[in-house]
Formats: C-alpha cells, structure tokens, sequence
C-alpha cells in the first residue's frame, strides 16, 4: 500500500475509534443535561474528524489511484 494512504487509513481508523468510544461514552451522561451536552458536543466534533480523515482518504485514492495496487 502506498505509505501517504496507510497514514491517511491509520488516521481514519484512529478517529473512528475516538468518535465510536465518544457515542459509547455519551449513553452513560442520558438525563445530566451539562454534562450530556458538553459529551454531545465532543461527540459532534469526533464525527466532524471521522468525516474529515475519510474524504482526505478517499480523495487521496481518487488523485493517486493507489486504492487497487
């Protein structure tokens, strides 16, 4: 695999991570309104970096076709 999109898929992989472990966390903070909303919020912002390591992936395999090699 090119090393450009291993680092682009481990930064992605890595952030999927951190928004799945922030939507996990933010089940246990149902009913605490400060605290749901401040986890609500970081939840949103690791979805936000989810999102954004993907479309830098798949923009990296589209310019560089390095996907099926």
């Amino acid at each position: 695999m090119c090393p450009t999109a291993q680092l682009l898929f481990d930064n992605y992989a890595s952030d999927t991570m951190t928004f799945f472990e922030a939507t996990d966390l933010l089940v246990t903070f149902v009913g605490q309104h400060g605290p749901f909303e401040e986890e609500r919020k970081y939840a949103e912002q690791a979805r936000q970096k989810c999102n954004a390591a993907h479309q830098a992936l798949e923009q990296h395999w589209a310019r560089h076709r390095c996907r099926d090699i």
